[in-house]
């Protein structure tokens, strides 16, 4: 009754946890897709609309190194319900101003407070998740973020960008967010913050384990930001490059379980090895497939095999480190995103600008071929030393 009754808890734990930052991953979406498209009506050029987008992962960037302490010393749940209300009041701030350079503080502190909730509720579902399933646990924790992430677009068609309709949808999701809060039972004891252990002392216990979620990050940004251009220079129509991005974002989902499933039942860095030797085959395979009607299944399996690598790094996370160091870690998770979005696109662009189009896969095969030689220097680990104590 006793092993019942924990196990019961622990699954209500989970599912609060992820209900919390999926109900505020839609909104996180949905500020993504309108803010542009305000901003492109007042005729704004795309150089400024870019710098307002990087403002949530400069904040990002800039909170991830403090978090640990603060989370330390106020409490997990806490501070998931203030950044929870940061985040409302952002949302009525972006449409009660229409002062354009007032978003960029806006999305700043947004930016802050969005990475500060991934970063709670990212530790709580690996700490509530058991050793035995944890890869499993991690594929459905990222299949739910990436279907409510891509739901916030698509309440724009339905409520256009006038008014107040699409914020106030936004803002009831992040009020549900607050909701499942309640079931979440975690002591808080768990995360206080060791003397020696942070955010640094993270990254240098685990580098290569950060360059995998990097990676991630960064094949995030540039297959989202170039594949339909990628497409059109290609000869593609632009519904159907548009169409083949999105079954690349939305069916990959399906396979992340199944990849966390076979990183419990055989191998963390077997999986690691395996997704990241077929995204750089699949990405260098674009350019042969994409006026083939194999573009399809490729660009579902390459995303899939890029985001198998973050799976699994979510996984080993939980497995080498617990408590406040797990915290630390996962602020540096979420300041890896910051990262991918940061360098990714102009990295990218860049290589496009002076190498042609068939640059863009050719770079994102070379952040997963970076990987594969770290994880040959350092005999398969990706992580250097577990937590001290």
């Amino acid at each position: 009754m006793g092993t019942t009754g924990a196990t019961s808890r622990r699954t209500g734990n989970l599912v609060a946890a992820i209900a919390t930052v999926a109900c505020a991953d839609i909104a996180m979406g949905l500020t993504l897709q309108l803010l542009p498209l305000l901003m492109e009506r007042q005729g704004l050029n795309a150089s400024l609309i870019g710098a307002n987008a990087a403002m949530g992962p400069i904040g990002i960037l800039i909170a991830g190194p403090l978090l640990p302490m603060v989370v330390g010393r106020l409490g997990s749940k806490p501070v998931a319900i203030a950044v929870i209300a940061i985040l409302f009041a952002g949302l009525a701030a972006f449409h009660l101003t229409s002062n354009v350079w007032l978003w960029f503080p806006i999305r700043f502190v947004f930016g802050i407070a969005a990475g500060t909730l991934f970063t709670i509720s990212e530790a709580w579902v690996l700490t509530f998740a058991g050793d035995g399933n944890r890869g499993r646990v991690m594929g459905l924790y990222t299949s739910v973020l990436a279907v409510t992430f891509s739901v916030g677009p698509l309440i724009v068609p339905l409520t256009g960008i006038d008014g107040w309709m699409p914020w106030l949808i936004g803002m009831a999701c992040v009020a549900a967010s607050a909701l499942p809060l309640a079931f979440v039972s975690v002591s808080d004891d768990a995360f206080r913050q060791k003397e020696g252990f942070g955010f640094f002392r993270f990254v240098r216990a685990a580098p290569l384990l950060l360059f995998a979620v990097g990676a991630a990050t960064l094949f995030d940004n540039v297959f989202i930001s170039f594949f339909t251009i990628f497409g059109l220079r290609h000869g593609l129509p632009l519904e159907v490059a548009s169409r083949i991005l999105g079954a690349g974002i939305i069916g990959n989902t399906l396979l992340f379980y199944p990849m966390g499933l076979i990183a419990d039942r055989w191998s963390r860095n077997g999986v690691v090895v395996a997704t990241a030797f077929a995204t750089i085959v699949l990405s260098l395979g674009l350019i042969v497939l994409i006026d083939t009607p194999l573009i399809w299944p490729a660009a579902i399996l390459l995303s899939a095999a890029a985001f198998g690598v973050y799976v699994v790094a979510l996984a080993t996370l939980g497995d080498s480190f617990k408590g406040p160091d797990l915290i630390a870690g996962s602020a540096a998770f979420a300041a890896m995103w910051g990262v991918g979005g940061l360098i990714g696109p102009p990295v990218a662009g860049a290589a496009i600008d002076t190498f042609g189009i068939n640059a863009m896969p050719v770079t994102l095969a070379a952040f997963y071929a970076v990987l594969l030689a770290g994880l040959a220097v350092t005999g398969g680990r990706l992580v250097r030393q577990p937590a001290p104590g």
